[in-house]
């Protein structure tokens, strides 16, 4: 397989490869849907984390820097997990650990349910394990935010309105309002100071823009399927795998109800906190995250094989 764009179950996915063939194959599923891709998880952490592993970084299908998915053509999340498998296979991997941010983690979780063999463990970073309940939670950190802005009214009206509403659907409508009102999301999802580390990276230009619109559409498809506001936790097995989970102590997603149901579904499971992150640990702390990924990998490979 070639670095970056090769072709994947009829269409053309960018997938990067780094670190050496011999070492332990180790997947990244990034978040969204959309976004950038695997894009900040390479600037950030593909040259810690290559001296230990053969890191794959897929932009999944209709993504950043892959194909561009049509008007008329359709997709689920299985899509995404057949092409990692579809990558698995030509790559000649038999078994790879995975590491999965935000929306990723959903996609994670129903990867090991679909195809237990080809995961050693998996490494969940500011998971979305349930859509609806990160939601809820992203509207009361909005809310958090416009109180410090000095807009209580404002405020109040958000945690009110949250408190009365059980809809899943309305509560979307009442996040995104509530961003547009706030009009900034940084302080939302970061700790630090620098709230614009995505942005700055991959600036501004006609490509990036286009490489936008791209992601966009691909994630107005994938959130057509409200089902993916059900908890993956219920559709799933108990998962025997080792796991752990990766959460910035600012990091609204990962709500604590969460919390309790992968500890409940993910038998073999630990957590570790970060006290200077919010939902982008590999960024805001990224020598401890790839020491805590590496030295959780190797334990667990370790114990496999004992």
């Amino acid at each position: 397989m070639a670095n970056h764009i090769t072709q994947i179950r009829g269409k053309n996915l960018y997938v990067e490869l780094l670190g050496g063939e011999d070492l332990p194959a180790l997947l990244y599923i990034h978040g969204g849907p959309g976004g950038v891709g695997s894009a900040d998880f390479v600037e950030y952490q593909g040259k810690r984390l290559s001296e230990h592993f053969r890191i794959v970084a897929v932009d999944q299908r209709g993504v950043w820097r892959s194909e561009a998915l049509q008007d008329d053509e359709d997709i689920a999340i299985e899509d995404l997990i057949y092409d990692y498998e579809e990558i698995r296979n030509l790559l000649g991997i038999s078994n790879w650990s995975v590491i999965a941010h935000s929306f990723g983690g959903y996609v994670a979780s129903l990867y090991v349910e679909m195809f237990p063999t080809s995961i050693n463990c998996l490494v969940f970073e500011g998971p979305s394990f349930t859509f609806s309940l990160s939601e809820r939670s992203l509207v009361t950190a909005v809310a958090a935010e416009l109180k410090k802005i000095g807009n209580d009214d404002l405020s109040e009206y958000y945690l009110k309105t949250l408190r009365e509403e059980s809809d899943y659907k309305k509560v979307n409508d009442i996040m995104n309002k509530a961003f547009n009102d706030l009009g900034d999301d940084g302080p939302v999802f970061w700790y630090g100071d620098d709230k614009k580390v995505i942005h700055r990276m991959i600036g501004v230009s006609s490509e990036t823009l286009d490489f936008w619109r791209k992601s966009n559409h691909t994630r107005s498809k994938l959130m057509k399927d409200w089902s993916m506001y059900d908890s993956i936790l219920s559709r799933i097995s108990t998962v025997d795998k080792p796991s752990l989970l990766i959460k910035g102590v600012h990091d609204p997603i990962t709500c604590e109800e969460q919390i309790n149901g992968y500890r409940e579904k993910f038998r073999d499971s630990s957590m570790e906190i970060f006290y200077e992150s919010g939902h982008f640990v590999r960024i805001e702390e990224p020598d401890a995250y790839a020491d805590v990924v590496k030295r959780f990998i190797f334990k667990s490979q370790k114990s496999l094989l004992s």
